[in-house]
């Protein structure tokens, strides 16, 4: 299968490299004109078992550089750039062609349906990380909770998608194949709720955990995603809502992250919290559930969004 990865970031690269390494065609497409040059030139380093790897993987800057059509499209940008990427990448859909996103947040299926069938619109989560170590150089943090979720915004399986489970799961990590994906959507929302806490903690997800007071609050702004979630009709089991076997409110193999809304906010760049604590605030309003700790959460980041050029 042909593959079009929008977005050569630590995540783009990484599900990108799962993918060359499965045996399918993969094209890395980046804005960023140094990024794709490192890997035209040198690959992608690549470092998930404690070992650097090097991958040779196609990385082009536009889209109309491919020139020829793709089986899938997968949509790895931030939120706020969905737009323009869904623009930029229809020259290589076809007909038959699938449209994948495994972005963060929740509305980036909305913003595609507006350019390409809905009948063909893939969606689902990454639950792992990754780090950048330099440009090309990146570092995965998967463990033995890692996963990839995806579904069909149809409700079907087909032998396509089962075909993609396949190559993806070939690297190893576990994946998760349903005709209704929403529950794992809302659980990994869940827990992107709280990475912007540790942007304005300014610690890693381990230090911040081991702080007087962090778990309390980390529990009240995710139960206030689950709580819209099950306003919405989706149930949850309990071995789902259990992180860590109950242990801890994050995955040991996290600890030692610090998440790319907090990277953002140290970098002092757009953040994703329009389609994370900001979806769920907006969301809180339409149903009539409270969420006080996600709109103060989204209001803050926002005004410090705002005032990056101003902050000591």
């Amino acid at each position: 299968m042909r593959f079009a990865i929008i977005g050569a970031g630590v995540m783009g690269s990484l599900v990108g490299t799962m993918l060359k390494k499965a045996g399918a065609e993969v094209w890395l497409v980046d804005t960023n004109e140094t990024i794709v040059k490192h890997i035209q030139n040198n690959g992608l380093k690549i470092n998930i078992t404690g070992t650097d790897e090097i991958i040779k993987i196609n990385a082009v800057q536009s889209p109309m550089e491919i020139g020829k059509k793709m089986d899938v499209i997968i949509f790895l940008v931030k939120g706020c750039y969905t737009e323009a990427a869904a623009q930029s990448a229809k020259c290589l859909a076809a007909e038959n062609t699938y449209i994948m996103t495994l972005q963060n947040g929740i509305g980036n299926v909305e913003i595609l349906a507006k350019y390409y069938d809905m009948d063909h619109i893939l969606y689902g989560v990454l639950e792992f990380a990754g780090k950048l170590i330099d440009i090309g150089h990146i570092r995965g943090f998967i463990g033995n909770n890692s996963k990839i979720c995806f579904g069909s915004t149809q409700k079907i399986i087909n032998d396509d998608l089962k075909e993609i489970a396949e190559l993806f799961g070939k690297s190893g990590i576990k994946v998760i194949l349903r005709e209704d994906i929403d529950s794992e959507v809302w659980l990994k929302l869940r827990n992107n709720s709280i990475n912007v806490l540790f942007g304005l903690l300014r610690l890693t997800m381990g230090q911040a955990l081991s702080a007087e007071g962090t778990e309390e609050l980390m529990k009240a702004v995710m139960d206030e995603v689950i709580a819209i979630a099950r306003a919405n009709g989706i149930q949850f089991t309990d071995d789902q809502l259990s992180v860590n076997g109950g242990k801890t409110p994050i995955n040991p193999e996290l600890y030692g992250h610090l998440p790319s809304t907090a990277q953002d906010m140290k970098s002092k760049t757009k953040t994703e919290v329009e389609f994370i604590n900001g979806a769920i605030y907006r969301e809180g309003l339409r149903l009539g559930v409270p969420t006080p700790n996600n709109e103060l959460l989204y209001k803050m980041i926002k005004i410090i969004e705002a005032t990056y050029d101003m902050q000591y």
